[in-house]
């Protein structure tokens, strides 16, 4: 349950002096959060996964645990809807989660900002952070909600 597409992703350039980044488009499955959940926690031990895959399965993981303890918070998004956070987080979980951000290579957070020259990348924990709320918004939807809310 995916289509392929492209991402921009950013990555060093050794080939000119000064060595800086460049950005370069690449192929990409792209996949809804509930279909990639699975794809992720089973990548996590998968020794031929790339240590990003890993990373990314580690936190995939820990946000179903923590969907499962019933840590869910009711928010907005920045355009007004309604969504779910995965909250609030003990400091054990504050502790898993910043040892994956410490494992994550650049590969897992290499898509650039938008509008910025010269690239930069987000912060990897922000963004582990928003994928912990992102599974915690999907996991408890009906499949009528996409309908009801648009």
């Amino acid at each position: 349950p995916y289509r392929a597409g492209e991402l921009t992703v950013v990555r060093r350039d050794g080939t000119a002096p000064p060595p800086g980044v460049r950005s370069a488009d690449v192929p990409a499955a792209l996949l809804s959060v509930a279909d990639a959940l699975p794809v992720l926690v089973r990548a996590r031990h998968q020794a031929s996964a790339h240590p990003a895959t890993r990373c990314w399965g580690a936190a995939a993981l820990h946000a179903l645990h923590l969907v499962a303890r019933g840590r869910l918070l009711p928010g907005l998004t920045a355009d007004g809807h309604d969504a779910w956070r995965a909250g609030p987080r003990d400091a054990e979980d504050i502790a898993h989660l910043r040892a994956v951000t410490a494992a994550l290579p650049p590969e897992g957070y290499a898509v650039p900002l938008p509008d910025l020259d010269p690239p930069r990348l987000p912060d990897p924990e922000a963004l582990l952070g928003s994928f912990l709320d992102a599974v915690a918004d999907t996991l408890p939807r009906t499949p009528a909600a996409a309908s009801a809310m648009g």
